[in-house]
């Protein structure tokens, strides 16, 4: 059910009134347009990384017998240093859009700017993971296309699903909270193991996770109606983690 009058949701902003059906359709309809838009944003972070100064980069990488310049910003966060600043950003900037969540034209600057700055972040994956898709060494032989193809079937049929059959899918809410944190708590421990099969098994609790916070949050945007820039940053998230597993999956050695 929607909310019948304006109320105060979690986000200290009124909950859109979404008493009519064309109230409904225009807010789903705001909120999916940014989900799609902070896409884009994600997908043009990524290229400006995977090609910005590439021809003057210093750094190289061999894998087989080929040889691959490292683009400048994936070479940056190579190392642990890199990839700390580079979470922190991305940590920051989604935390900055959802406090901006109420205030017009700031709100739509910094989601998409926290969006630009997520693919960014992934750009080390995707470079490293498709060199190793060139040498014929991963599962998939277009990892990062077939992820994708994957993350957008299953957003779109969890999606569906939640609002053709209007369930509140709200008692998952514990059992998602412990999961994030135990699949986080294994991520780490990875770092000190550093087992591929142990990373593989983490990545698809996660695939599995992040399926289940698709249901919780249109769910949660269906009945709550949060800010839709705040809705919006809810979903990418959810899409963007769910890709990130299945492109670890899909990317993975043969070996």
């Amino acid at each position: 059910m929607y909310p019948q009058q304006s109320q105060q949701n979690s986000y200290g902003a009124p909950a859109a009134p979404l008493a009519t059906g064309v109230s409904r359709l225009a807010y789903l309809r705001k909120v999916y347009g940014l989900f799609t838009t902070s896409i884009i944003a994600a997908a043009v972070g990524a290229m400006f990384a995977l090609y910005a100064g590439t021809g003057a980069s210093a750094a190289t990488i061999r894998v087989g017998d080929t040889v691959a310049q490292v683009p400048p910003l994936v070479a940056l966060q190579s190392g642990w240093i890199g990839m700390i600043v580079g979470f922190a950003l991305v940590f920051g900037g989604f935390t900055i859009a959802m406090k901006m969540s109420a205030k017009p034209v700031v709100n739509v600057l910094a989601l998409h700017g926290a969006a630009f700055i997520s693919g960014v972040y992934i750009a080390p994956m995707v470079f490293f993971i498709t060199i190793a898709a060139s040498q014929g060494a991963t599962l998939s032989p277009s990892p990062v296309r077939d992820a994708f193809v994957l993350a957008s079937l299953a957003f779109s049929g969890l999606t569906a699903y939640t609002m053709i059959s209007k369930k509140d899918f709200s008692f998952l809410g514990g059992f998602l909270s412990m999961g994030f944190w135990v699949v986080l708590g294994a991520l780490v421990l990875n770092i000190f193991i550093g087992s591929a099969v142990f990373h593989l098994a983490v990545a698809s609790v996660g695939v599995l996770l992040f399926c289940g916070y698709i249901l919780y949050d249109t769910s949660r945007i269906m009945r709550a109606a949060p800010p839709p820039v705040a809705a919006a940053v809810m979903l990418y998230l959810d899409f963007f983690n769910l890709f990130m597993f299945l492109l670890t999956i899909l990317g993975s050695r043969r070996s």
